[in-house]
């Protein structure tokens, strides 16, 4: 007799091109493989850049991408720009759209629950912490993004298992050697590498997932509408028109997430470049360069240690106001940069 159990197709795709470790997981939006939900996994062959659907390509430093002779793909969800490369496992889990909670922090906490409950039982203290991140002691082990693509949601992160800070720095267009410095400083205090077994995670996932869905498992492959979209998203996401993307008005701070919580905005005025970071709250760093023989802004080093809201007040006086709108559009439950 067969079983009424729900299905959950589990794809492994390897070691793929890095064209390909993006293009897999977006064409699972277009199959027609019913209520059965996928989860997938992948690793790129070689490093490359990915940028978020609605952020500019000049947030990219295109020296740095050319020293390190990176490709660079737009991603059809949101998200600032990422540094990805073979050290990080891919995993991508989706569902129709009709079986995800509507509340988006709720769907996100419900498909990211497997993952987390795979690291414990690999012996790594995870935890979805505050902010919605997988993170140990405070540092992110774990990124992710969502979106909808059709009908289907889809949420996908990776295992980190090193991490080249440097790189994921260098690749990011700033004003100031001292912004690079301090994204540099709190990627390597908030970011870090798991160095499990990945044969032992992909094993654990699919357990964990199939327990949260109570569903049985079975290897699965393509269907002939996902082929055709690989095909077609690969096309997509090598033109010139997709990579430029709809270029938006710049905003007069540069904002740079680290990780949910953990942001640094720089502020390239005519006297100086301001440098504020935020983490767990708080503000946790601000550096000024003066521009030539300007009087610089004051240097504001009197706010570090306080408090968000407050720090907004400070600033809300017309000379520092844009930083004080920075502020307000990466509080929680703002979306993010």
């Amino acid at each position: 007799m067969a079983s009424s159990r729900p299905r959950l197709r589990v794809l492994d795709f390897g070691t793929v091109s890095p064209l390909r470790s993006q293009t897999l997981w977006h064409a699972l939006g277009y199959g027609e493989t019913g209520s059965a939900a996928t989860l997938s996994f992948a690793r790129p062959q070689s490093p490359y850049v990915c940028l978020g659907l609605h952020r500019n390509a000049e947030e990219l430093d295109s020296v740095a991408v050319d020293r390190y002779q990176l490709p660079v793909y737009r991603r059809m969800v949101g998200g600032g720009p990422v540094y990805l490369d073979p050290d990080q496992l891919f995993f991508q889990i989706s569902l129709p759209v009709s079986q995800v909670p509507p509340r988006r922090s709720q769907a996100l906490a419900e498909l990211l629950a497997p993952a987390v409950r795979a690291l414990v039982r690999l012996g790594v203290p995870a935890v979805l912490d505050e902010h919605g991140e997988i993170s140990v002691d405070g540092r992110k082990v774990c990124g992710h993004g969502a979106g909808q693509i059709e009908d289907t949601v889809l949420v996908v992160g990776n295992l980190i298992t090193g991490f080249d800070h440097e790189r994921a720095a260098a690749v990011l267009r700033v004003s100031s050697p001292a912004t690079r410095a301090e994204v540099l400083r709190l990627m390597r205090r908030y970011v870090a590498a798991t160095p499990v077994d990945p044969n032992a995670w992909r094993q654990a996932m699919v357990e964990e997932y199939a327990a949260q869905l109570g569903a049985d498992t079975l290897p699965g492959r393509l269907d002939t509408d996902e082929q055709a979209a690989v095909h077609r998203l690969d096309a997509l996401f090598t033109s010139a028109e997709w990579l430029q993307g709809t270029p938006r008005p710049a905003k007069p701070v540069r904002t740079i997430k680290i990780r949910a919580g953990v942001w640094v905005h720089e502020w390239d005025h005519p006297d100086a470049c301001t440098v504020l970071s935020i983490a767990d709250g708080k503000v946790d760093n601000v550096l000024v360069e003066p521009r030539g023989d300007r009087t610089p802004t004051p240097a504001l080093t009197s706010l570090v240690g306080a408090a968000v809201d407050d720090a907004r007040t400070a600033l809300s006086a017309a000379a520092t106001a844009p930083l004080a709108a920075a502020l307000a559009a990466t509080q929680p439950g703002q979306v993010s940069a």
